[in-house]
């Protein structure tokens, strides 16, 4: 019997491997672990790391980089991803001064920052995979006509 036990454990173990989901649960563990370690660094510079800012422009990124001072440092109760819900704020699709905005990366998921603060602050962001399989906060930038 035990040799059985042995086997279905080796069996369920390769089960697990082959699951297309691991891939998504490793990549996404990955980028909860570097949002806890950018939020607590010194500067905006690592947090602005897990963005996809490629195309962004000066509007965009000037943006960014105070909501992500404001930011920086607050305890972080916990951090979770869930499906996109269809909720407006998960899609980019704007015009501001005459220049059309999409997403930098086709949205896959939502991440849910929950701080440990009094007034229980959450910031929600709409995520992606990059090309290169790395999981990064999408950003606006301008999409050509």
């Amino acid at each position: 019997m035990p040799s059985f036990t042995r086997l279905f454990a080796i069996a369920t173990l390769l089960l697990c491997a082959c699951d297309p989901q691991s891939k998504y649960n490793t990549g996404l563990e990955t980028l909860r672990k570097e949002y806890y370690a950018a939020n607590q660094a010194a500067s905006i510079r690592p947090l602005l790391a897990l963005y996809h800012t490629e195309g962004c422009d000066t509007y965009t990124l000037t943006l960014l980089k105070g909501a992500l001072t404001t930011e920086l440092g607050l305890p972080i109760k916990a951090i979770s991803f869930e499906p996109l819900s269809g909720a407006p704020e998960e899609h980019i699709d704007y015009i501001y001064k005459g220049v059309h905005y999409g997403p930098s990366l086709a949205p896959s998921y939502r991440m849910r920052v929950s701080y440990d603060v009094e007034d229980k602050l959450t910031s929600l962001f709409t995520i992606g995979e990059t090309g290169e399989g790395s999981w990064r906060i999408v950003c606006a930038k301008p999409i050509d006509p």
